[in-house]
C-alpha cells in the first residue's frame, strides 16, 4: 500500500472525484478525497543543560524533518500511502498531488498543524507563495491556511479535541498508532533507509488520520470533507444553526439584539466558571477525615433547561440600589455596574469569596485571596442579578450604587433550543456502553451547547506575518462590523444567554458548597468538602427535578436507571478520599480509598505528575519540582531563520525545539492579609460621587 514518493504513480490520482462548490455563480470545484499529512523530526544532538542568568535551562538545538508521510482516501478506501525523508520531497509530493487531481481546491489535514507548520512553512512559502487566507484561534495555533493554488491545510487536532492515538482508539479505526516502533531520541539524517517498523509507524499515523476523518464526516452528516466544520464546536454550531433557521430563530435574535455599547458591557459582565481553594486550608494535608467531591450532572445544560433568561431587548433604568435589583430578580434580568464606595469586606464565615479582581474595572487597595477580593476601599464591577445575590450574601457592603442598569423580562429559552439540548442528553444516556462512537459524539455536542452561546460576535483577528513568523493581534472594535455580523442569517444564539448560564451555574455551586461543614475546594461544577449535609443534597436534587418538570422535562429512565440533569452526585469509588491537599486554584491532590492518587495541577500531566510524589502527599508543597523528564511536559522554543539552508546533507528551515520543562509548585497568595486586621471597621468616603451613593 505504501511506497516512497519517487516510486508512486501520481497519474492514478486523476480519477479522484471532483465536486462543485456550493453557492450561486460559483464555478470552482474541490477534490472529494481525504488527505492526511504528517512529519517526524530529529535533533542534530541531545539538548544539554546550561546555566543562563543564574538559572539552569536547556540549550536550543536545531530540529529538522527526517520523515514525512501522506495518505489519501476515496470512498472509504485508502488509495495511496506515500512517504519520504526531507521537506523538499514533501513539497514536491504535495505539488504532484495537486497537479494530478482535477479539482480547484484540495483539503489536506495535519494533526497538530501548529507544530508541523513551523517546519514546513519556509518550503511551502517558497513553492506556493504566501497563503491568501488564514484562521487562527490564538498566536501560533493556526486552524487553516489556504494557498492561491487551491491547497487548504487544516488542523485535525482542533476538530478531534484529542491526540491522534486516542482519537483512533475511540473511533476504533483499522489502523492504530504504532507505539514503540519509532525511536524518538535517535539522532537521524535525511538519507536513512527506514526499517519496516519505522515505515509502519509513519504510515499508520496518516492512515489512522484519514480513517478518523472519514468516520467523523459520517457521524456529523457532513456533505464531504470540504464542508466538514473546522472545529469540534463548529460541528455543534452547524447543527443548532440549521435547526434554528427552521424556526426563524434569527428573527428572535434580532428582536433582542444588544446595542453595541450593551454588547461591550455584556462582555465585561461575563465571569466564567468559579475555581478557588479555601484559604484557611491551603498547604495543609487533611488526612484524618473523609473528604467527598460532589459533581453536578451536566451543570450548564441543566441551567439552560431549568431557568429563565433575558428574552427581550434590554431597556435602561436610572441608578438603583442593590435592594431594587434583588427585589425584581425573579421576573427581570439585570446587567449593571456595581460601585461600592466605602470599605467593603468579606464576611467572617466566607471561605470562597466571589469578587474577582480581574473582572473589576476599578479596585482601590484590594486585599486578595488568590485573585479574589477579601476587602477593598473602592470597587467597580459589572454583574448580573444572579452574581449580585451571591455577593450580597458574602460581603458587608455600605455605600453603593448600581449604575448603567439594563433590564429585560425573563422567560424560558426557545423550545427548539432546549428540546435539542434535552435530546442530546437523552442520546448520551442511552448510548453509553451501547454505541460508543455516537455516545462520544452526542456527549461532545452536549458539552458544546453552552460554548456556542458565549462565542464573541467580534473576535480578535490573529494573523501570521509570513516573512518573520510573528503573529499580530488586531482587536476588532467597530460598531459597523458588529452590526454586520449580527445581521448574518446564521446568528441564532444571543451572547447574553451564555452569560446567564454561567451565573446560574455559579449560584448552584455556592449552594452546594454551603452544604459542606468545611468547603475545601471548588472547580466550576464540583465541590470538595467535609461532612456534607446529605439531607440538603437530597432536597436540592429533588428541586432540580421540580425545576425541569416545570419546563416539561422529565428525568430519563433507561434500563431501570434514572438520569437527571443538574443533580449533585458523588461516586463512592472515584469521589471519596482519605487525604486531600490544595495550594490554590488548579493545584490540588487527593488520595482515594483504594490509595490511588488524583492530581490536578495546571500544566502538569495528571498521571505522570502523580507518580512524581512518590506516594506521599506531604511532598505536594511549595518548592516541589515536577521534573519535565518525568512528567513529559515540554517547552516549545520557536526558531525562525532567514532562509532555507542545507548543511552536512540536512535541509532545514524554521523549527521548534522541544525541551523538558520543570514545574515548581507555589502557593496561592493572600496579599497583605492579616486575619486580625481584616475585619477592622474603616470609614472611607469617596467625595467625588456625592449624593449618588446610597
Amino acid at each position: 500500500m505504501q511506497v516512497p514518493h519517487k516510486l508512486f504513480n501520481y497519474n492514478l490520482l486523476s480519477a479522484v472525484p471532483v465536486n462543485q462548490l456550493r453557492g450561486k455563480n460559483n464555478d470552482l470545484t474541490y477534490n472529494n478525497c481525504i488527505i492526511m499529512l504528517d512529519t517526524e523530526t530529529s535533533k542534530e544532538r541531545e539538548n544539554k543543560q546550561v546555566i543562563e542568568k543564574g538559572k539552569l535551562k536547556y540549550e536550543t538545538v536545531r530540529n529538522y524533518i527526517v520523515a514525512w508521510s501522506i495518505a489519501i482516501m476515496v470512498d472509504h478506501k485508502i488509495i495511496a500511502g506515500i512517504y519520504g525523508n526531507n521537506p523538499i520531497e514533501c513539497i514536491e509530493a504535495i505539488d504532484a498531488i495537486q497537479h494530478a487531481m482535477q479539482g480547484d481546491k484540495t483539503v489536506m489535514y495535519i494533526h497538530n498543524l501548529s507544530y508541523d507548520w513551523v517546519f514546513l512553512r519556509k518550503f511551502l512559502l517558497n513553492k506556493f507563495g504566501e497563503p491568501i487566507r488564514q484562521l487562527q484561534t490564538k498566536p501560533h495555533y493556526p486552524i487553516m491556511f489556504e494557498f492561491l493554488n487551491g491547497l487548504v491545510l487544516r488542523d485535525s487536532l482542533i476538530l478531534a479535541q484529542k491526540k491522534l492515538e486516542k482519537w483512533a482508539d475511540d473511533l476504533n479505526v483499522e489502523h492504530k498508532k504504532a507505539v514503540g516502533k519509532w525511536q524518538y531520541d535517535k539522532v537521524r539524517t535525511q538519507k536513512e533507509v527506514f526499517t519496516p517498523d519505522e515505515v509502519t509507524y509513519i504510515m499508520n499515523d496518516v492512515y489512522a488520520g484519514v480513517e478518523c476523518i472519514d468516520i467523523t464526516i459520517a457521524l456529523t452528516h457532513s456533505i464531504s470533507v470540504y464542508y466538514l466544520p473546522y472545529t469540534a464546536t463548529g460541528i455543534v454550531r452547524k447543527q443548532f444553526k440549521k435547526i434554528g433557521q427552521q424556526y426563524r430563530a434569527h428573527n428572535r435574535y434580532i428582536s433582542m439584539l444588544l446595542t453595541y455599547q450593551q454588547y461591550k458591557q455584556m462582555l465585561r459582565t461575563y465571569h466564567g466558571g468559579y475555581v478557588h481553594a479555601n484559604r484557611f486550608f491551603a498547604g495543609i494535608l487533611i488526612d484524618e477525615v473523609i473528604i467527598r467531591c460532589f459533581d453536578f450532572n451536566s451543570s450548564y445544560p441543566f441551567c439552560m433547561l431549568a431557568y429563565k433568561f433575558p428574552m427581550e431587548k434590554f431597556g435602561t433604568l436610572d441608578d438603583k440600589p442593590i435592594s431594587f435589583i434583588l427585589d425584581n430578580a425573579d421576573d427581570y434580568a439585570f446587567m449593571f455596574k456595581l460601585i461600592i464606595a466605602d470599605y467593603v469586606e468579606v464576611n467572617r464565615d466566607c471561605v470562597m469569596p466571589y469578587l474577582q479582581l480581574s473582572k473589576c474595572e476599578t479596585a482601590l487597595n484590594p486585599v486578595l485571596d488568590n485573585g479574589r477580593i477579601l476587602a477593598a476601599d473602592y470597587i467597580e464591577i459589572n454583574l448580573t442579578e444572579i452574581d449580585l445575590e451571591i455577593i450580597a450574601s458574602q460581603y458587608n457592603i455600605k455605600r453603593h450604587i448600581c449604575t448603567n442598569v439594563n433590564f429585560a423580562k425573563k422567560a424560558y429559552l426557545p423550545r427548539w433550543f432546549t428540546d435539542e439540548i434535552y435530546k442530546l442528553y437523552y442520546n448520551k444516556c442511552v448510548l453509553k456502553g451501547v454505541d460508543d462512537l455516537n455516545y462520544m459524539l452526542e456527549k461532545g455536542k452536549l458539552n458544546s451547547s453552552y460554548g456556542m452561546c458565549v462565542q464573541k460576535v467580534l473576535r480578535d483577528l490573529i494573523e501570521e506575518k509570513f516573512d518573520t513568523g510573528i503573529n499580530n493581534i488586531t482587536v476588532q472594535d467597530d460598531e459597523e462590523l458588529y452590526m454586520k455580523e449580527c445581521n448574518k442569517y446564521g446568528m441564532v444564539l444571543p451572547y447574553q444567554w451564555g452569560v446567564w448560564v454561567t451565573a446560574y451555574a455559579c449560584r448552584n455551586l455556592f449552594t452546594l458548597g454551603s452544604y459542606a461543614e468545611t468547603w475545601l475546594y471548588s472547580d466550576t461544577d464540583s465541590v470538595y468538602g467535609i461532612n456534607f449535609d446529605l439531607d440538603k443534597i437530597v432536597a436540592y436534587n429533588e428541586n432540580c427535578r421540580r425545576l425541569l418538570e416545570l419546563n416539561s422535562y422529565d428525568p430519563i429512565v433507561y434500563n431501570g436507571k434514572e438520569f437527571c440533569l443538574g443533580v449533585a452526585v458523588c461516586d463512592e469509588h472515584d469521589d471519596v478520599f482519605k487525604e486531600f491537599k490544595t495550594l490554590g486554584a488548579k493545584k490540588y491532590v487527593c488520595r482515594k480509598l483504594d490509595d490511588t492518587i488524583k492530581l490536578t495541577v495546571a500544566g502538569v500531566p495528571k498521571k505522570a505528575g502523580a507518580k512524581c510524589l512518590n506516594n506521599d502527599l506531604n511532598n505536594f508543597d511549595v518548592g516541589f519540582i515536577f521534573k519535565g523528564e518525568d512528567t513529559g511536559k515540554l517547552t516549545h522554543t520557536y526558531n525562525y531563520i532567514d532562509a532555507i539552508y542545507e548543511e552536512n546533507g540536512i535541509i532545514y528551515g524554521d523549527y521548534i525545539d522541544l525541551t523538558p520543562c520543570d514545574y515548581t509548585l507555589d502557593k496561592c497568595r493572600i496579599d497583605d492579609f492579616v486575619a486580625d486586621d481584616l475585619y477592622i471597621e474603616e470609614d472611607v468616603c469617596i467625595e467625588s460621587l456625592g449624593e449618588q451613593i446610597y
